[in-house]
């Protein structure tokens, strides 16, 4: 790499270190921040030069003062890069009208260090967010300073008389530098002004762009907030349909739906079935009350999903009883082997479940399921916490047929053998005596 090439990467280097502030430095004094850098770094590599020029001419106690001019500018960029600008603006002005009283002192005013003066007497008013207090008075450093140079030293023979040719060279070295200094601050400044319009108008675009933005963004926020709305309000829907249909049959359900209420319906033909377990009481006083829960949830849970396969209707629970029945609230002609079939799939689930049971060293329960066929009236009444229900002679008949039964057998009235006679074997039992409704056939529908 060329000199040349070397010297500019170290400039740029140097630009770029001072061109990158610390996190300290507020984005409002960036600006300053970097103008006093690049001044200060000029202003003692300047001074080192300076030492090096006055030390030839023989000048050795101006030389001398430069080195502790060169540690005040130094120190200066550290403050200024700690977010300290004006107590480094502070000690910059302050070397300055010292440094150039005891210029004018030793070599005279012919020499024009003097003009450097109302060069930086402008920095303080560069630095956006500080007090005016602090402004003023350091401009009026620099106006006291000048005009004491002006009025006290311009006719002081100097300490060190130079030659003809140094201090021509330092008179119109010192005025065009000071000039120089002028048109480098100006044109830094029109082009931050440049920078800073082309920025506020970037920024007003940048603004109209964000706030056309967040306009569209309101409006697909409330068109999601709605879309999510419906969303919540057809999920809910949803659960409410599947709440009442888990409460009530389909039917009743729409019709409920519709017109508010739902008349009771006559049934000319239905089979209705019954279940209960035997000795439920004692065998329920072995268990914890969450155990007997828990098996009873088992069993009429299995229960479900067998009559859910054969399309027969649950009714409700009491205790240890389970009631269902095929033929409603949807009239079909199967509903009589519907129940006995699902009745021997019940049956089947018992038995599997009393081996398992067994095998655990636990008490089973054993299951009696009575069934009967006939007339019924269903729907549901009162107006909180509906319950599809059935009423009539039927209903009664069957629960007998239950209670008149026996463990892990299907006991069925005459009139359900009747509907079911040609496609299951069953056994007669005889008329048998039933609470309160005197002898009935019954039959036991054999495994």
């Amino acid at each position: 790499m060329s000199i040349g090439k070397q010297v500019i990467e170290t400039v740029r280097k140097i630009y770029h270190h001072f061109n990158t502030p610390p996190a300290v430095i507020e984005l409002i004094n960036y600006r300053f921040y970097v103008v006093s850098n690049i001044a200060q770094t000029i202003a003692w590599s300047t001074h080192l030069w300076w030492m090096i020029m006055f030390y030839c001419l023989g000048v050795t106690p101006l030389a001398f003062i430069q080195i502790p001019s060169i540690m005040v500018y130094a120190l200066a960029i550290i403050v200024n890069r700690r977010g300290f600008h004006m107590l480094a603006m502070v000690l910059s002005l302050t070397e300055i009208v010292a440094h150039q009283v005891l210029a004018v002192h030793y070599i005279g005013w012919d020499a024009n260090f003097q003009y450097f003066i109302p060069v930086v007497a402008i920095f303080p008013f560069l630095i956006p967010k500080r007090g005016w207090f602090w402004k003023w008075f350091m401009l009026l450093l620099c106006l006291g300073g000048y005009l004491y140079i002006d009025f006290f030293m311009s006719k002081l023979e100097p300490v060190y008389k130079l030659n003809y040719g140094p201090l021509t060279f330092f008179h119109v070295l010192n005025i065009v530098l000071a000039f120089g200094m002028f048109a480098t601050w100006a044109i830094y400044l029109t082009q931050a002004i440049s920078r800073s319009q082309a920025l506020i108008e970037e920024q007003t675009k940048e603004l109209t762009k964000a706030e056309e933005a967040v306009k569209q963004a309101e409006i697909q926020l409330k068109l999601e907030l709605k879309e999510q709305e419906n969303t919540i309000i057809t999920k809910e829907k949803q659960r409410y349909e599947e709440l009442l249909l888990n409460i009530l049959p389909y039917e009743v359900a729409q019709e409920l739906k519709e017109k508010g209420k739902s008349e009771a319906k006559l049934f000319d033909h239905v089979t209705v079935m019954f279940t209960d377990f035997k000795d439920f009481t004692k065998i329920g006083e072995q268990m914890s009350a969450g155990q007997l829960v828990k098996e009873i949830d088992y069993c009429f849970s299995s229960f479900d999903k067998i009559i859910q396969k054969h399309g027969i209707e649950k009714i409700k629970t009491i205790g240890d009883s389970y009631m269902c029945a095929g033929g409603l609230p949807a009239i079909n002609k199967t509903h009589a082997t519907d129940v006995i079939r699902a009745a021997l799939e019940i049956m089947e689930f018992m038995l599997k479940h009393k081996k398992e049971k067994e095998a655990k060293g636990e008490t089973p329960f054993e299951i009696r399921i009575g069934i009967n066929t006939g007339p019924v009236v269903a729907g549901i009444v009162g107006i909180r916490k509906f319950a599809y229900d059935i009423w009539g002679d039927t209903v009664n008949i069957a629960s007998r047929m239950e209670s008149s039964g026996e463990p892990g057998k299907i006991n069925i009235s005459g009139s359900t053998h009747e509907q079911i006679k040609d496609k299951f074997n069953c056994s007669y039992r005889g008329k048998i005596l039933a609470k309160n409704k005197g002898e009935i056939d019954m039959y036991f529908v054999n495994q």
